[in-house]
């Protein structure tokens, strides 16, 4: 069997239908014997830590791990998922960290989604959760390689079946669990009231074209990388994970934000977090800013939770951002910053798509946007979309991190040139 595996290594990916139909011979033969991933497994980071007793999961949440949803990986994942061996993370959870998984970092994130659960994936797909309350709670174990530069988010190429559970190479989800909304907030007071000097929560909204996996792993990278001390946390809206899923995308955008909005409220209300973070990307910057700004029109007492709010590369129509969004936070006094760049070609093609400029896309002359702090990322150096500079981009990170860890606004974070220099309208990184 080693023989033959090393034989496949050499293979081109144009192979891979060949090495798939080999494989499942092999299987069919009995020649392959390995543990099925999606067989349920004990794992303790997964449950709620703290020391509080760990509340009961739902009745389908067994920890299930199962094969993480990489660009085109549900073709190969869905012929081979039983092939991939399963692995089990060493020691508790102690906050978002849960100790080593094959020598990678296991980081627990916390979710919810209106998103529709697909039992026999034990995951979320890309159907809306049409039923009342809509939402669902729990958890995700994510692996990060050790040896991995600040920002970089590396997924296993959907042809590269053979390594792609490997967690020193790959980001990886480990497993999934559901939990009842009573059992998530019991999980999220646990954690918060370890920490009596600072109880803190980030919660990352994601953009079109993502997957619920993309979303928990982009989560868990940002909590190792910002290192902020915050527990991670994440809203999946039903994004169909596609570049042609635009339409669809936007319309899902649309649909959440009632559900996100009441998401916040309970949040705020049940988590025992007193320093709420936000980081909003592109289309999830839809929702959020309606959402969080109908919030807190109508409970202002909840407006000194939330300390910062990040919208990175927003995917919103420039004029009704700034006639009537930029408006409401403002008189919120909500501090807030808004990234954008005129490198980024995901702004662009948008604008191609509904020929209306993006708030995202700095095109000069550049305007500063009353009430809020606009930074100009164009210099940043970027991939070659440019859309995911906010977590992928040491600069813009440390820029994030001390926003968040400090609270100092960009006048007085180091990095930063204010333009134009004497009276400036806006920020920029050199």
């Amino acid at each position: 069997m080693q023989q033959y595996l090393k034989r496949l290594r050499l293979w081109s990916w144009r192979d891979s239908a060949t090495i798939i139909a080999g494989l499942i011979a092999l299987c069919c033969l009995g020649a392959c014997t390995v543990p099925d991933r999606h067989a349920p497994v004990e794992n303790a980071a997964l449950a709620p830590p703290g020391p509080a007793p760990a509340p009961a999961p739902m009745p389908d949440a067994a920890v299930t791990p199962r094969p993480s949803s990489n660009a085109g990986g549900a073709i190969v994942g869905g012929l081979l998922g039983n092939l991939v061996g399963g692995r089990t993370a060493a020691g508790g959870a102690a906050g978002a960290l849960a100790g080593k998984i094959d020598g990678a970092l296991g980081v627990t994130v916390y979710y919810a989604t209106d998103r529709e659960f697909r039992p026999r994936e034990n995951s979320y797909g890309w159907q809306p959760n049409r039923a009342a309350p809509h939402l669902n709670y729990g958890s995700v174990l994510v692996s990060i390689p050790e040896k991995r530069a600040p920002g970089e988010l590396p997924l296993a190429p959907w042809y590269d079946f053979i390594s792609s559970d490997d967690t020193q190479q790959y980001v990886l989800i480990e497993g999934m669990q559901r939990w009842s909304r009573a059992d998530f907030f019991a999980a999220i007071r646990n954690l918060a009231a370890a920490d009596p000097d600072r109880r803190a929560a980030f919660i990352y909204i994601h953009g079109y074209s993502n997957t619920f996996d993309d979303a928990a792993r982009r989560t868990a990278q940002m909590a190792v990388d910002l290192d902020i001390g915050a527990i991670p946390v994440f809203y999946s809206w039903p994004s169909k994970g596609t570049l042609a899923g635009y339409e669809f995308d936007q319309n899902s955008a649309q649909w959440t934000q009632a559900h996100l909005q009441a998401f916040l409220a309970d949040f705020a209300e049940h988590s025992l977090a007193t320093d709420i973070y936000i980081i909003a990307h592109s289309m999830g910057n839809r929702p959020l800013t309606l959402a969080l700004a109908g919030l807190l029109e109508t409970r202002p007492q909840l407006r000194p939770l939330f300390k910062q709010v990040v919208l990175a590369a927003p995917d919103i129509n420039a004029e009704v951002f700034r006639e009537q969004i930029a408006p409401r936070f403002a008189s919120l006094k909500l501090p807030t910053t808004l990234y954008a760049s005129a490198n980024d070609k995901a702004m662009r093609a948008s604008y191609g798509f509904a020929e209306w400029d993006r708030i995202g896309d700095i095109r000069g002359p550049v305007v500063a946007i009353p009430g809020m702090e606009l930074v100009d990322a164009s210099t940043v150096v970027m991939n070659f979309m440019g859309h995911d500079y906010f977590a992928s981009n040491r600069v813009l990170l440390t820029d994030i991190a001390t926003m968040i860890k400090t609270g100092q606004r960009a006048g007085k974070r180091g990095g930063l040139r204010g333009v134009p220099a004497r009276a400036p309208q806006y920020w920029a990184f050199p």
